[in-house]
């Protein structure tokens, strides 16, 4: 397949016809791009989020790449409680296909490349995406992009998991079968590199961990097809991967990426010629909260070792914002993650080569030394079936990160700004804080009111009926039939939020995997003891499912003496009290890093008071503003942990003392 009939660019269109905008001053650009350029975007309501992206194309992006809100992503509609504090803040907010449209207007669906990172919903984004297109006359095989669709690093790494693994694996495979016959340009999965990598893997592990879920996936829907149609799946099989700072290791890892997919396509289904195809950001895992202007410097080496080999390219690439480790970028950040792209692309000449590394002793050694280890790895995941997989990998993961995290601290690993080189550059100013409590109370009632609404004016009966054929087929056990009646609760005007409580009500309800595989044997960490019993429970309150920090804390709990009990995450205030009132627990520690930090707080502190247990201490951590650590303070909060906040002896050691205090 050629590469433009991959991005679905035209090299002789301008980007100003694709989005009806004026004329840029400067049209000149190269004929064929070698690679599509991203930016990772979505707040607010679809009308907000059309904006920015309208903005980023005429910047020179040319690909999109949607970021949607915790609880478009965890199946809840804007007026669900647990949605209260998180609607439209860590992305935009999506609930039926008149939202789908609006977040299109302007942007012609048969000319874009679209990347949804959305997984437990994925087949009704999608669904919405496809009514859309219906609406819009353009049809399904004219459009391009992908739906991640990843469950397995959901379960053990990102968090937004929403059904048992039984039928999200189901949900998964029967989306990638009907796009592949029905919607046949779309890549219907993502299976995800990224986020092991986020969460402390090395390169071939991360390697072999999406590869073992491909494998996974392959062979569950390979007796389903005949053997046109499974080639057809095994070269529409899509990847999301990693970048990381370590320059060679990196470039060799995209490289065995490359030759092992190629290799195992062959060996393992008879399906020769396959190509290695994928999109990727760099590593977030890096960005550092002090010296922020480091991480310019950071993201643009992290870029390289993904488009420098010729013969190992990724298909399209996303940089995050310098300061992502403070707040979500803003404007002025995703321009300059543009521009980076833009230099790496027109001004350095790499894409006027061929394969550079072709022949190198070093590169080719480690390329083929991080590809037989990572083929391990995989065949062992694939041997072990898909549950067994995840606990596998999340206990792998858990062992990882300490052991990153162990290395940074003793200075093994050096990062400049953190255990080396410190102090303020000070070239930029602070980010400009999303503390606007009151503007996004306003932004959320317009959209409960909103929902409210499109679900009064709406055909009932059509819905009703679209609802029980989605049960119904559900509740088959049966191969086939999910899809489409997804796409008939589109069409009929449904919302994620009644999609997922369908399949919620015959799927054996919300699934939440354990937040912690706490029989992994973690390295001693630099952790002071304590020096009286006090038992914690830790856990993560609101919608957002990165549970590293929490892996990290527990255990270095554990090591300090204490008694840990893991409380869940995607908790509510009232379960994380419930919680602590149970086990008799001095401190209380929440996690969030979506933005609804001070309800949180707010509403955790008031069910305390009022259930008689004020003297449970509570601490939060997490990706919180400094702006709002005062106001957390006074709210009663006894001590708050922002990005600023790494060193995890000092955090422990902080906890010890506060309840030592409130005894």
């Amino acid at each position: 397949m050629r590469l433009n009939d991959y991005i679905g660019w035209n090299p002789d269109a301008s980007i100003t016809n694709l989005v009806s905008m004026p004329e840029p001053e400067k049209k000149v650009r190269p004929p064929r791009e070698p690679w599509i350029i991203r930016t990772y975007a979505g707040f607010g309501d679809a009308r907000q989020a059309n904006e920015r992206f309208l903005a980023n194309l005429k910047q020179g992006q040319r690909g999109l790449s949607i970021a949607f809100d915790l609880p478009t992503q965890n199946g809840y509609d804007p007026d669900a409680p647990v949605a209260r504090g998180e609607v439209g803040e860590a992305g935009v907010s999506i609930c039926h296909w008149n939202d789908m449209e609006r977040l299109f207007e302007g942007i012609p669906l048969q000319s874009i490349n679209t990347s949804m990172t959305i997984n437990a919903t994925a087949p009704f984004i999608l669904a919405l995406y496809l009514v859309v297109a219906e609406k819009h006359g353009v049809s399904w095989t004219e459009l391009r992009g992908t739906t991640q669709n990843d469950l397995l690093k959901e379960f053990v790494a990102r968090g937004t998991s929403i059904f048992h693994p039984d039928l999200s694996f189901r949900l998964s495979t029967e989306l990638i079968r009907f796009a592949v016959e029905r919607v046949p340009n779309w890549n219907p999965i993502n299976c995800c590199g990224y986020h092991y990598m986020e969460s402390g893997a090395g390169p071939a592990e991360e390697i072999g961990y999406a590869f073992g879920n491909a494998l996974l996936i392959l062979d569950a829907i390979r007796p389903k097809l005949d053997a046109a149609a499974f080639e057809q799946t095994v070269r529409r099989i899509s990847f999301f991967i990693n970048s990381g700072i370590e320059l060679v290791p990196e470039i060799c890892k995209i490289r065995a990426y490359f030759k092992l997919w190629r290799d195992l396509c062959s060996s393992e289904y008879g399906v020769n010629d396959v190509a290695f195809r994928a999109g990727c950001q760099v590593r977030s895992l890096t960005l550092t909260e002090p010296q922020p202007e480091v991480n310019i410097i950071r993201i643009a080496y992290e870029a390289l070792p993904v488009v420098i080999s010729a013969d190992a390219r990724v298909n399209a690439l996303q940089l995050p914002g310098f300061r992502e480790a403070l707040a979500l970028p803003d404007q002025s950040e995703q321009t300059l993650s543009l521009r980076t792209q833009q230099v790496l692309m027109h001004e350095t000449g790499l894409a006027a080569y061929g394969d550079i590394f072709e022949g190198s002793k070093v590169i080719e050694k480690l390329t083929d030394e991080t590809a037989t280890r990572a083929r391990e790895i995989a065949i062992r995941l694939r041997d072990a079936g898909y549950s067994r997989a995840i606990s596998i990998v999340s206990g792998e993961l858990t062992r990882q990160l300490a052991e990153r995290h162990r290395k940074v601290e003793s200075g093994e690993i050096v990062q400049i700004g953190v255990n080396a080189f410190t102090g303020e550059v000070g070239l930029t100013p602070p980010p400009k804080q999303n503390a606007d409590h009151a503007a996004q109370a306003s932004k959320e009632k317009e959209r409960v009111e909103a929902i409210k609404k499109w679900r009064s004016t709406r055909d009932q009966a059509a819905v009703a009926k679209a609802r029980e054929a989605l049960e119904r087929a559900a509740a088959n056990d049966g191969d086939k039939g999910l899809i489409e009646a997804t796409i008939d609760l589109a069409r009929a005007g449904g919302t994620v939020g009644e999609w997922t409580d369908s399949l919620v009500r015959v799927g054996r309800g919300r699934y939440t995997p354990p937040i912690l595989e706490t029989s992994v044997s973690v390295g001693a960490l630099n952790v002071p003891h304590a020096s009286r019993k006090i038992r914690i429970a830790l856990g993560k309150a609101g919608l957002d499912g990165h549970i590293n920090a929490v892996k990290l804390l527990a255990h270095a709990c554990m090591q300090a003496g204490m008694e840990v009990v893991l409380a869940g995450f995607k908790q509510t205030p009232e379960q994380m009290v419930a919680t602590a009132l149970e086990e008799d627990v001095d401190v209380l520690a929440i996690s969030s890093l979506a933005g609804a930090h001070m309800s949180i707080a707010r509403e955790t502190i008031d069910l305390l008071k009022i259930r008689g247990a004020g003297e449970v201490a509570l601490v939060m951590g997490g990706i919180i503003p400094e702006a709002d650590r005062k106001a957390l303070l006074d709210l009663g909060v006894k001590a708050v942990f922002t990005p600023k906040d790494s060193n995890l002896g000092e955090i422990v050691g902080r906890i010890i003392a506060i309840a030592s205090r409130e005894k």
